[in-house]
């Protein structure tokens, strides 16, 4: 351990046993953070244990300021699942401290150890009561901006409450500005947090998206090693699908799970009020009316979470001997597989898994026959093809074959009639689309932009027996082969003579060529340019948008690497004539001011302190690109 840490312990140890402000008796530590720590207290006042959180020594005035705010601002919100904050003061010796109500019982992450493996019941009833605390603070326009297991609490006999109210969101900034990374609440962070800073209700919603994968499965979505690799996964990568990473998840609750983890912000629910609805919706589809529900599991988390383990067991059970008796052994593992989780060593789980399908014989039996008829067949074809009328065609024979060969069973397809005897059609092409042709809202570009137009006088498959194929009267003859040459996406030019446009660029943009858009970055890499001059847009809707002229060459690869630059928000502030106004701390003059002040994209505290040292203060979200009025005056 480091001396300074040595010193932080010994320096805490001696604070048990003071009195703060001369009302809160410290008893115990209960938790230290990146800029103050925890203590259990007894209020001599009113004679009641309170948790007290003492800012650390040292901080900048800026913090102190926003750590007063945010205190401010949490004491409004009342409601059953917020932690309710008691008082706000400044010890002399101590400096700044909030008290807030104790919880008796854990966290949300021991929960979750302790109940593992979580039903998708208690899942969807803990995040309806979270929702709840966050739909409350949303309509107060507070952001938390750091939810987490370990930020919510769960009282014995509940209810849930969401503690730390935008208070941890400090030490990240911190963190930021003195280590250049993002750490600690990484995992959780929406990916516009990541990449400008930017934070929003949806920014909440996405958290909790990550907490409720989290408890399902047992990790979040994009673990990994190291800061670097997490947040390039977050920002550039769609979270897994919650069904495809636990199978048997109901589909109500994973297809919510994967919505709140969108990467776009606009495809998520958009606050805590939107996503309490879902959450309730889901938790009536699972176990009914969830604040019923909810109470029940709260007085008994572990009855609760047994019985509805055992409940999935036997429903997944159920569903994997089903699925053995259809023939679908593939399916039918994944079920049982997740059986064995809720249940590990299960007799009647191993012996459904060493069990193979009933029809599957049957299946190898018909086809295997269906084989060997047309393999006689062909025989007695090529015995009597020497034989046969020069009209006759032997590309029939093929398209029977590939027909009774790709259907289950050897089933009679359409390829068996009469009017299928003429020349093959060639086969329908499935175009790939591009991997990098994914917007953020994970919705495909229109395919046509990616697909090449088609040929005209394409050329109709030869017939494999050209020997033996003769051209009827009225027929065509068979063309030869050729080499297809496909087009760059919308130029009508060959892959072959088009340019390459990779692009990279900070934040993200939107890619427009000639005003058509072809993607998003990062997840856009590269275009495919037709020879000449193009007309190049880079836009984000919060930055400054970067236009240019492109001449390129046939087959020539060309590279923008760009910064754009992110709108600065101007803010008028209105205060009391004479009255020295600050943001963040920092004062930018008397008012009434000269102009707008410009500030960055995101949370500032503004404050006005009058003549007579009267002090107002306001936060505000700073939003790129717009024009704001605050005003700083007490009402008249």
């Amino acid at each position: 351990m480091s001396a300074s840490a040595i010193r932080g312990v010994g320096t805490a140890l001696a604070m048990t046993g003071e009195l703060l402000a001369g009302r809160y008796q410290l008893e115990q530590e209960l938790g230290r953070g990146g800029m103050a720590t925890v203590y259990l207290a007894r209020d001599l006042r009113l004679s009641r244990q309170v948790a007290v959180k003492v800012l650390h020594a040292g901080l900048e005035a800026r913090f102190a300021e926003r750590f007063r705010q945010e205190a401010e601002v949490v004491a409004s919100l009342k409601h059953p699942n917020v932690l309710e904050v008691y008082d706000f003061g400044e010890d002399a010796v101590r400096g700044p401290f909030l008290v807030c109500e104790w919880v008796q019982g854990e966290n949300l992450r021991e929960l979750a150890r302790r109940l593992s493996p979580i039903p998708p019941e208690a899942v969807a009833l803990l995040g309806w009561e979270l929702a709840r605390a966050l739909e409350a603070a949303h309509a107060r326009g507070v952001v938390h901006r750091d939810v987490k297991p370990d930020n919510v609490l769960v009282a014995r006999g509940g209810p849930l409450k969401l503690a730390d109210f935008g208070i941890a969101a400090l030490a990240d900034q911190v963190r930021l500005t003195s280590t250049g990374a993002v750490i600690g609440s990484l995992a959780y962070m929406a990916p516009e947090r990541i990449d400008t800073g930017a934070f929003s209700p949806a920014s909440d919603v996405y958290a909790v998206g990550v907490l409720l994968f989290e408890l399902c499965t047992g990790t979040t979505p994009h673990a990994g090693e190291g800061s670097a690799r997490l947040a390039v996964s977050v920002m550039t990568r769609d979270a897994p699908s919650l069904s495809a990473v636990v199978p048997g998840m109901p589909p109500v609750l994973a297809a919510l799970v994967d919505r709140c983890l969108a990467r776009d912000a606009r495809d998520r629910p958009s606050d805590g009020a939107e996503l309490a609805a879902c959450l309730e919706t889901v938790s009536r589809s699972l176990v009914g009316a969830p604040a019923e529900a909810s109470r029940a599991f709260f007085q008994a988390p572990e009855a609760s979470a047994a019985r509805w383990c055992e409940e999935r067991f036997q429903r997944l059970l159920g569903e994997g001997r089903a699925l053995l008796e259809a023939g679908q052994g593939a399916q039918a593992a994944r079920c049982l597989n997740v059986a064995l989780r809720l249940r590990p060593g299960a007799p009647e789980v191993l012996a459904l898994l060493r069990t193979r399908p009933r029809n599957r014989r049957m299946k190898v039996f018909v086809g295997s026959a269906v084989l060997g008829a047309l393999l006689a067949f062909l025989g007695v074809w090529g015995w009597s093809s020497r034989r046969a009328p020069e009209g006759s065609t032997g590309s029939a024979l093929v398209a029977l074959a590939d027909s009774a060969h790709s259907r289950p069973g050897g089933e009679r397809s359409a390829a068996m009639a009469p009017d299928a005897l003429g020349p093959l059609a060639p086969a329908k092409a499935t175009e790939p689309m591009e991997p990098d042709a994914v917007g953020p809202r994970g919705a495909p570009e229109p395919i046509a932009s990616h697909i090449p137009p088609p040929r005209t006088g394409a050329p109709r498959r030869p017939s494999p027996t050209p020997s033996h194929s003769k051209a009827g009267p009225n027929t065509e003859p068979a063309p030869q082969p050729m080499e297809a040459s496909p087009s760059a996406p919308g130029t009508g030019a060959t892959v072959q003579d088009a340019a390459t446009l990779t692009v990279v660029t900070r934040p993200w943009a939107e890619v427009f060529v000639d005003g058509q858009s072809r993607g998003y970055t990062p997840r856009l890499r590269e275009v495919r340019l037709s020879p000449g001059t193009h007309r190049l847009r880079f836009d984000n809707p919060l930055c400054d948008p970067v236009e240019e002229v492109l001449q390129v060459a046939a087959g020539e690869t060309v590279s923008r690497d760009l910064s754009l630059r992110v709108r600065e928000a101007e803010v008028t502030i209105v205060a009391t004539v004479s009255a020295r106004v600050f943001v963040d701390g920092v004062e930018v003059g008397v008012a009434p001011l000269r102009g707008p002040v410009k500030l960055a994209h995101g949370g500032h505290v503004l404050s006005a302190r009058g003549p007579g040292g009267n002090v107002l203060r306001q936060t505000v979200e700073a939003v790129a690109g717009t024009r704001t009025t605050v005003v700083l005056e007490a009402s008249p």
